[in-house]
């Protein structure tokens, strides 16, 4: 029974990370844990059973990421009007990625198939609701 549950010091030094990549790790990826009060507590199998589950190839490099940014700041009712037109766009061009971020690569389009994720973050005064359309190569 010894060491099945882990506090958060514990699961750092199973991993040999320090407290800041732990809490990295806790923010975005999808690890096993709970919160109990104001303490992490994680199962020392489920850590493993995640780590062992881990593909490398669902992350890149540095030289391989590629990134281009549209900032637009206006009200929020002509926010969502440009979210939506963006995505006729999108619509309206193949999921040609470029029709609505000119500085993209000619050659991206979306695939038949891809995830939709909407997520809320709160972090340090800033609050960011995102909409993300992924797919893997």
């Amino acid at each position: 029974m010894e060491d099945m549950i882990l506090n958060l010091e514990q699961a750092m030094a199973l991993f040999g990370v320090s407290e800041r990549t732990m809490i990295k790790i806790l923010r975005e990826e999808h690890i096993p844990a709970r919160k109990i009060g104001r303490e992490w507590r994680f199962s020392k199998k489920a850590l493993m059973d995640w780590l062992g589950c881990g593909n490398s190839t669902h992350y890149q490099t540095q030289q391989e990421q590629y990134r281009v940014y549209e900032d637009t700041t206006a009200a929020t009712g002509d926010i969502i009007k440009q979210i939506v037109h963006s995505l006729q766009t999108l619509q309206e061009n193949d999921g040609r990625v470029n029709a609505i971020l000119p500085e993209a690569e000619n050659d991206i389009c979306l695939p038949g198939q891809a995830v939709l994720r909407i997520s809320y973050k709160k972090q340090r005064g800033l609050r960011k609701l995102s909409y993300k359309i992924y797919w893997l190569d």
